[in-house]
């Protein structure tokens, strides 16, 4: 695996594992899937609560089963890493990320305009503890057109070189905030 993608890997590990025990589990993922709903302001009912749960569900059955373990299991920092890998590059991106990317974008997007505005950016990734300059700074190196939002495909653009991408240079590595060095 590539340096930069196991490092923009590892930072995500970090996002989720918010308890520091060095470890992720379901609950780390219902617990994420949670903030991002209330940050949204949707009631744990709603159906884009609801939606989100069942993608971030669907995220954990990939991640646990990469390693031949059901939804009980408890990945270290490099099982983690290595099943991000493998979930984002073997399964497919489009199959793998782009469902919950949708589902983050819909339930985000709270004024309904298909794109992120910056309020609604760094809400998002103050969900996963990303700081909010550091959310401003990536705001800025990912809304590539300039206009002062987010659409649909840049931040799919993002997603896809955060996961995929060897360009030290690309935007998409920005996408929570600057990599810890």
């Amino acid at each position: 695996m590539d340096t930069l993608i196991a490092a923009k890997l590892h930072n995500r590990f970090r996002l989720f594992d918010r308890d520091g025990d060095g470890r992720v589990t379901k609950n780390d993922y219902d617990h994420l899937a949670q903030r991002l709903a209330q940050a949204a302001g949707q009631d744990p009912g709603s159906p884009a609560a609801r939606k989100l749960r069942a993608e971030y569900d669907a995220g954990w059955a990939r991640m646990s089963g990469h390693h031949g373990r059901g939804m009980d299991a408890e990945l270290d920092e490099d099982e983690f890493v290595t099943a991000w890998y493998a979930v984002s590059h073997d399964t497919g991106f489009d199959e793998a990320v782009l469902p919950i990317v949708d589902e983050v974008i819909t339930a985000m997007d709270t004024d309904g305009d298909q794109h992120l505005q910056p309020h609604e950016f760094t809400t998002w990734l103050d969900a996963y503890g990303v700081p909010a300059d550091a959310a401003a700074a990536a705001f800025t190196r990912l809304d590539r057109d300039g206009d002062g939002r987010i659409s649909r495909d840049e931040l799919t653009h993002a997603f896809h070189e955060y996961f995929t991408g060897t360009d030290p240079d690309l935007p998409g590595n920005w996408l929570y905030g600057p990599l810890p060095h």
